[in-house]
């Protein structure tokens, strides 16, 4: 198995986390997950046979979508200055 996943997908619960002083907090699923035609280069297997799942507290979630706008602009602007995708 393969210890990364080249996609991700989010959706709104369905886990919920405790709030202090009663009640309960809807939480962030994220899947992360590999498509359907992707092969392993090492194995030349398909990869990552399985989706992993983790939750994130809204907070939590909201931080880790704007560090990853941060370092998709930065990969970017890295890629352009190379002259292009490097393979």
């Amino acid at each position: 198995m393969a210890c990364h996943r080249f996609e991700i997908d989010a959706t709104a619960g369905p886990a919920r986390g405790s709030v202090v002083g009663g009640g309960g907090m809807l939480l962030v699923r994220l899947r992360l997950f590999d498509g359907p035609d992707l092969v392993d280069d090492a194995t030349g297997l398909p990869a990552g046979e399985e989706d992993i799942y983790t939750d994130l507290r809204p907070q939590d979630a909201r931080r880790l979508a704007f560090r990853l706008l941060q370092c998709a602009e930065h990969a970017e602007r890295i890629t352009e200055k190379a002259g292009g995708w490097v393979r």
